[in-house]
């Protein structure tokens, strides 16, 4: 529970303000006379003091005792998210092949993580990529252009009945995993520590508005995964051409709709955000027509072009999400 004190400025010399701290959060902080701490001024102008700053980051470590863990690749992903530079497996009995290679499958969701020591009893990982290193705005941006052309080529090979299209779709997904994790761990080290969300720029209010934009554009990406699965449902069906178009009219909306809202996101601009939000009768317009006309096709195409529907439906409402935000 925050604790409040009310303290009085006080001036020494000709121009130099001081102002004590309390003495209890000096002992349970465990600083003493000479150590460093950060002072942050936040957006509202309130002063931040941070007792966790060094002149040099500290390395946090995690361990992971794999012999009474049997979901240690959980926690390898939780730890990573967590902000943990090192992480150490280790195991009384020896880490078997199995166990090896559970690990080595994990590292390839997490951005930046390596194998940096391995004997019998005990790997090591490290991440070697700092969070302040890269600009956590840009990758958003490059996570939504992923997913936004995930969007665009599944629907592309409904239309085209593409199914190397449509698996290529499928695996970009990966992708978009190792980026949001990478993401979560940005954010989660900034609200944890303040002078990190300074350094890549962001307030602790954009740390919590990101973090639900990047799981709208995460969702986003699976739900164009699922419209490319149903690709090799509709591989010897006659789609009559009005039910084509009714569904690249919803993507063409969707699409505007979220690629609107990224930007009104970024740039903080309300007017586009409402303009994203407007266009929600278009859009429920759209689906409705849609709906309509797969109303008397066949079970073999009313039932998986319906989930590509619905996934176009869904994809845009990621955007009135992001839009919110702005």
């Amino acid at each position: 529970m925050s604790k409040m004190e009310i303290r009085k400025l006080q001036k020494t010399g000709g121009s130099t303000f001081l102002l004590s701290l309390p003495k209890g959060w000096i002992k349970r902080m465990g600083l003493k006379q000479g150590d460093l701490v950060a002072l942050i001024e936040r957006g509202d102008g309130a002063l931040l003091v941070d007792p966790r700053y060094s002149e040099k980051e500290k390395v946090k470590m995690a361990i992971i005792e794999i012999d009474a863990s049997p979901n240690f690749t959980r926690e390898i992903t939780a730890n990573f998210l967590y902000g943990y530079d090192v992480i150490r497996i280790r195991s009384k009995n020896g880490i078997t092949s199995e166990q090896r290679d559970a690990i080595k499958r994990s590292l390839q969701q997490l951005v930046g993580v390596e194998i940096v020591e391995e004997s019998a009893k005990e790997i090591t990982l490290q991440c070697l990529l700092s969070p302040s290193a890269l600009s956590l705005k840009r990758t958003i941006k490059r996570t939504y252009l992923i997913a936004a052309r995930m969007q665009e080529d599944a629907v592309t090979a409904i239309k085209d009945k593409d199914l190397n299209l449509a698996e290529s779709v499928v695996v970009r997904d990966e992708d978009i995993d190792r980026l949001y994790f990478l993401m979560v761990r940005q954010l989660r080290s900034a609200i944890m520590e303040p002078y990190l969300a300074e350094k890549i720029g962001i307030s602790p209010i954009e740390c919590l508005d990101y973090r639900v934009a990047i799981k709208s554009i995460e969702s986003m990406a699976d739900y164009s995964v699922k419209i490319a699965e149903q690709v090799h449902l509709i591989l010897d069906a006659k789609i009559p051409e009005n039910v084509i178009e009714s569904i690249l009219k919803i993507n063409r909306i969707a699409h505007e709709m979220h690629s609107n809202a990224i930007e009104a996101l970024v740039r903080k601009d309300g007017v586009l955000a409402s303009k994203t939000i407007a266009m929600k009768p278009q859009r429920n317009q759209a689906v409705e027509e849609a709906y309509k006309a797969l109303a008397n096709e066949s079970v073999e195409i009313s039932i998986p072009l319906s989930t590509v529907v619905d996934m176009l439906d869904r994809i845009s409402e990621c955007g009135v999400d992001i839009a919110d935000l702005a």
